[in-house]
């Protein structure tokens, strides 16, 4: 009886599940980069931070700006540290270092450029989950939500072709994209730009369990082996995380993880022990496969440690 429900409810819900979480990641992906935090100090702001909608928040304007949520953890983190305004934040949702769309890091650095300085302390890189790999068409974000949701494959294997591939997700990759990427040298001119500053790519909290089934994302609706194989959701996600800690060591900057201080809040984890947003999270005012608010200031609170050091 119980199978036979959970079939029905994959037939049910796929195409609905499919369609909300397209379009969720689209929102994502269409903000152009914009806003900031601090007005620039002669020689700087002390911290300054880049990254995509995992750091500023997955808000979406219609009209092209670039929102940012007052939670996410860039607020949390400054706060903790006692900035106040000394800082400044250019982060954008679907921001991607390789491409020449309306948000990219290019833009963002720019719009960095008149914050960083000889009195910059600290600037904080999270990115990756927007970028193609390996020929592809879609994004590892894209590649992953839409795979989760394939019921007739399963999510082993990519069976879209534009899908990216995992093998593609490399050291020698992320390096080229922050020294000679679409964006042009964006580890050169944090550098020559803030070059007293510590410089660290942060990583991306644990989305997924640690097996390789995925739960319905839809709150409300525990299913946990909605998606029973999805393997390549996992080594995804999982590649972006080795490739980030090994680039950051071949660049001779910081790596901080979120993974072991986000582990056992992934989305499929019950309300109010997740830490990632579920389709129908409303309460949360935030788009799917997101940060919580608590997720948000868990975050913060590791960074922090890490700043600290």
């Amino acid at each position: 009886m119980k199978n036979s429900w959970i079939s029905a409810a994959r037939r049910r819900l796929s195409r609905r599940s499919f369609a909300v979480a397209a379009a969720s990641i689209m929102a994502t992906s269409v903000v152009v980069v914009g806003g900031g935090t601090a007005a620039a100090q002669p020689d700087g702001n002390r911290y300054v931070s880049l990254g995509d909608s995992f750091t500023s928040g997955p808000n979406y304007d219609p009209f092209g700006g670039c929102p940012q949520l007052p939670y996410a953890w860039p607020k949390q983190f400054a706060a903790q540290w006692g900035l106040g305004n000394d800082w400044f934040d250019a982060s954008c949702s679907g921001a991607v270092v390789d491409g020449r769309g309306t948000n990219t890091f290019g833009q963002q650095i720019d719009a960095a450029s008149r914050s960083m300085g000889s009195r910059t302390e600290l600037v904080t890189i999270q990115f990756a989950g927007n970028e193609s790999y390996g020929g592809s068409g879609r994004s590892a974000a894209w590649s992953v939500g839409l795979c989760v949701l394939d019921f007739v494959n399963g999510c082993d294997n990519a069976a879209d072709p534009t899908s990216v591939r995992p093998d593609a997700i490399t050291s020698a990759e992320l390096q080229r994209r922050l020294t000679a990427g679409d964006s042009g040298n964006i580890i050169g001119r944090i550098r020559q730009e803030a070059p007293n500053a510590r410089i660290a790519i942060v990583g991306y909290p644990t989305v997924l369990p640690s097996d390789t089934s995925v739960c319905l994302p839809i709150n409300g609706l525990e299913v946990p082996d909605f998606q029973p194989r999805a393997a390549y959701a996992r080594t995804v996600l999982d590649r972006i995380e080795v490739a980030q800690r090994q680039a950051a060591a071949a660049l001779g900057v910081e790596f901080w993880s979120l993974r072991q201080a986000t582990a056992g809040h992934d989305a499929c984890q019950p309300l109010g022990q997740r830490w990632i947003t579920r389709i129908g999270d409303f309460h949360e005012e935030l788009l799917p496969f997101h940060p919580t608010r608590t997720g948000y200031g868990a975050q913060a609170n590791a960074l922090t440690a890490y700043r600290t050091r």
